[in-house]
């Protein structure tokens, strides 16, 4: 084991004086805070997808930032909270920022319900979290008695929770920005965290509640309208000028996508967005590990010749010129290896899949049901390892996405995480147009890690509609009963369908993919069936796929083909039954005697068709 002193790993710490009090480990981006803050941009707004650093980038920003109450202008907390990092080096900009601005930081990463009251109380709670922070202003001179009963509003939970007093709400970040201007005599800086998530929680809701209340005809899904309105309101600030009384100096945003048409930032003058596609080398860095962050990162816990494997798993994210890995993969890698490797257990080190469960897209799931077959076989490319093309939306607006345009669903993949831009294939000049819509980009899955949760999602799409009024089980009877018919036309609409859910290697022969296709059906049958086997050991040879109902009184033995262009399927399903035949697959089936019936089925594949015959054996 090695005598080296390890700094503390900074899992799941978002927050950035925990992390740097907790002595953690920084990958250090503060040289981003002279590029963001001496950028002229009013608005400028990062959307990139969820676990890449948003939030504890925000934080770093406020806590350089802020002024202290007790001590206004005096910054040396921040020196002793910034101590070794690049940006001490910059004293002019220090001088100029750190601990010298009034700021104003608010997440919206929590706001949700399941009605618009509920999301009206959960989005207030957060305004509270805020305003509660500057209950000091309560005993300031530079206010007057109106500011103060303003004051006393924007601190008060139950009066914010009331939805009558709404108005206040929206108010809040004018109010705030107008009351710390009197204090400090300072425009304020406004830090938004998750912007969109209360608009992507309303969308889902009102989807989910149409279904619950269909047979209600006076209910109406309205969240994700109110919601705008609300957020509208609350977002007015930013269409102030510098010079108005309450304006802000600049605001710095977070999200997964942009929003449009009822767009919160209609109005809002001097706005940049810096989104996965932004070709803006200065800030393409900014959110997410860099590859060499990422590999000093893993020297730094002495698993550096595992590089290759973080790579492979967990890198070909590509944010125009840089590479970029998700951090939360690379933390949680570290974390569950660094012990292993002390202990010398190196065999035992893997990448395990760590995106899975995180992410809170349920646009994403809802439009599975819908794929059309040109979106299937573009599906079917991208686990292949291809890259596919579409035009791209980089407005996505919320609401309309139970439209499930292919765009918008192949846009919505690209900026949660799910795709990558291949620039290699993307015509860079079509992003530098202004107010260009409809360009195409080229995209692919960025690496192994996401490839995994592709299968995953896919199979359990596959899943869910195969359980649906026990269509797995009935496909498995008939084929013990020698049913074909029954089980060619139902496959044959799975097979046109559904891309691949193939249980090995991207790269496996044809025959694997549909021999996976065949063991996701019944996988949401076996409680219901007997004795289940894949690639089962009998005869000469090994079965594809043997099973016995649930009495053990009937058996069927599957043998798959795969047929080219231009061959015979009915030929191929028949070679099949005699290869059960010659191998002598159903002979351990015939030594129990409770068997009464078996039968061979013979199936061909090509493409998106199959043929299946069956020989009773017994």
């Amino acid at each position: 084991m090695s005598n080296k002193q390890f700094l503390a790993l900074p899992y799941g710490k978002d927050d950035f004086p925990l992390l740097r009090e907790g002595n953690c480990y920084f990958v250090d981006k503060t040289p981003y805070l002279k590029t963001v803050f001496t950028d002229q941009s009013a608005v400028l707004l990062f959307t990139r997808p969820r676990r890449f650093g948003k939030t504890l980038l925000i934080s770093m920003f406020d806590s350089f930032l802020k002024i202290n109450p007790e001590k206004p202008f005096d910054n040396s907390k921040q020196l002793e909270l910034f101590k070794g990092t690049k940006i001490l080096e910059d004293k002019e900009f220090c001088d100029k920022f750190m601990g010298q601005c009034p700021v104003i930081t608010i997440t919206l990463k929590k706001v949700e319900g399941t009605n618009f009251k509920e999301f009206y109380e959960s989005f207030a709670s957060a305004v509270y979290d805020v305003t509660l922070r500057y209950s000091y202003l309560k005993n300031s001179n530079k206010l007057d008695k109106s500011d103060k009963e303003e004051l006393e509003h924007l601190t008060t939970k139950d009066y914010l929770l009331n939805i009558e007093n709404q108005q206040t709400v929206k108010d809040a970040l004018r109010t705030l920005s107008r009351l710390l201007y009197k204090e400090y005599g300072r425009r304020a800086i406004l830090l938004i965290d998750e912007y969109d998530v209360p608009l992507v929680a309303a969308s889902y809701r009102d989807r989910v509640n149409k279904v619950l209340y269909k047979n209600r005809p006076d209910f109406v899904a309205d969240c994700h309208e109110k919601m705008v309105a609300l957020m509208k309101g609350f977002f007015d600030l930013l269409k102030t000028t510098p010079g108005d009384e309450g304006a802000i100096s600049k605001a710095v945003i977070t999200g997964c996508l942009k929003v449009a048409k009822n767009s919160l930032f209609t109005g809002v003058n001097n706005f940049k967005v810096n989104t996965v596609l932004a070709t803006n080398k200065d800030l393409t860095g900014i959110i997410g590990f860099t590859k060499d962050e990422t590999y000093k990162f893993l020297k730094d816990y002495e698993l550096e010749n595992f590089s290759e494997k973080v790579k492979e798993h967990y890198d070909g994210y590509k944010f125009y010129d840089k590479e970029m890995f998700c951090p939360w993969d690379v933390v949680n890698f570290i974390k569950k290896n660094f012990e292993l490797k002390q202990q010398g257990l190196l065999t035992k080190i893997r990448a395990d899949n760590y995106w899975l469960g995180t992410t809170s897209d349920k646009s994403l799931y809802d439009y599975l049901g819908y794929l059309t077959d040109s979106d299937n076989k573009k599906m079917q490319d991208l686990v292949d390892g291809k890259s596919i093309s579409f035009k791209l939306n980089e407005s996505m607006n919320y609401d309309t996405l139970s439209e499930h345009n292919s765009d918008d669903f192949w846009s919505l993949l690209l900026h949660t995480g799910y795709l990558t831009v291949d620039w290699e294939k993307t015509d860079e000049a079509e992003f530098s147009k202004d107010g260009k819509t409809n360009k195409e980009v080229f995209a692919r899955i960025p690496n192994l890690e996401i490839l995994g949760c592709f299968n995953n999602n896919i199979k359990e799409r596959f899943s869910n509609v195969v359980k649906k009024d026990n269509l797995a089980l009935n496909i498995a009877n008939a084929l013990l009963e020698g049913n074909v018919d029954f089980v060619q036309n139902k496959l044959g609409p799975l097979l046109r369908s559904f891309v691949s859910v193939r249980d090995t290697a991207t790269k496996a022969p044809h025959e694997n993919y549909y021999h996976g296709f065949l063991n996701s059906i019944f996988t949401n049958c076996k409680d219901s069936l007997g004795e289940y086997h894949s690639n089962y050991e009998s005869g000469d040879g090994y079965a594809d796929i043997t099973f016995n109902n649930l009495g053990g009184t009937k058996a069927c033995v599957i043998e798959i083909k795969i047929c080219k262009e231009k061959e015979s399927r009915a030929k191929k399903a028949n070679e099949a039954i005699e290869q059960i035949l010659e191998k002598h697959y159903a002979d351990a089936i015939f030594e129990d005697e409770n068997i009464t019936s078996v039968n061979a089925i013979g199936m061909a594949f090509s493409g998106k068709n199959c043929f299946i015959t069956c020989k009773k054996l017994k």
